[in-house]
């Protein structure tokens, strides 16, 4: 993998991370058009730079959420429990997205099946803004409930697959695993120390970014946006794998 490759593979997950509109798909593509195979550890590489990146913008919040845990705070059951919620609901996520691991990367190289991501994207997209008006906003941790949070879970789970959108969270236990495989010896990174460098600082620079913009797009605009956009990528990438009768 080239300098240029590495950044560009970078910047892509970096704004597409946080966006809905899969991340994991856009890399797919991005592979796709620059004529490699994806590469699932490089892939989990980037996904880490962008949880830091995560982690330093909520900084405050991150910190707000561990202090609950501390002896002394022991009153902040609020914060208490939303901390369990946030463990267990990435426990079955991350559990979900090892299982569909050994499948990813032939996923990947299928733009058909990439495309099918980015149309449940559209509908989920659409689905989640024609049934969030006149629902009532969650205020407290103390109103959250197992189940609920479970099935989140769940669906953040079945994101890893390309195409389809989900949360940062999805892959932090998926970055520990393939991290340990990479120092066994059982996966391996492609390029240069500093190659890898460049990818991982373009992929932690644009998800910081991506995240601020994010944020504030989301107050004045709705999700029927992303909708349209997915759902015309997927199209577009359809018309012109059946064009160049490739799969």
């Amino acid at each position: 993998m080239t300098f240029f490759e590495s950044v560009i593979l970078g910047v892509v997950q970096g704004l597409t991370e946080f966006l809905p509109i899969s991340s994991d798909g856009h890399l797919a593509l991005t592979y796709r058009l620059m004529g490699r195979a994806p590469s699932l550890s490089f892939e989990v590489f980037l996904h880490a730079a962008t949880l830091l990146a995560m982690f330093w913008y909520f900084r405050a919040d991150v910190w707000h959420l561990l202090s609950s845990l501390l002896p002394r705070n022991a009153e902040r059951k609020a914060d208490r429990k939303l901390v369990a919620f946030i463990m267990l609901a990435t426990a079955i996520s991350a559990v979900i997205a090892l299982v569909l691991s050994p499948h990813l990367e032939n996923l990947s190289e299928n733009m058909v099946a990439v495309a099918g991501g980015f149309f449940l994207t559209t509908i989920l997209l659409v689905v989640a803004e024609a049934f969030s008006h006149g629902v009532s906003r969650i205020e407290s941790p103390d109103r959250l409930q197992t189940l609920p949070v479970a099935v989140i879970a769940v669906l953040q789970g079945l994101a890893a697959l390309p195409g389809v959108s989900r949360s940062g969270s999805t892959i932090t236990l998926a970055a520990a695993k393939d991290g340990f495989d990479v120092l066994q010896g059982a996966s391996q990174l492609q390029g240069s120390i500093p190659v890898l460098a460049a990818g991982f600082v373009a992929s932690g620079v644009a998800g910081y970014l991506a995240i601020w913009g994010l944020l504030r797009f989301v107050k004045h605009h709705r999700l029927y946006w992303f909708a349209a956009y997915t759902g015309v990528l997927g199209t577009v990438i359809l018309v012109l794998n059946s064009t160049l009768g490739r799969g």
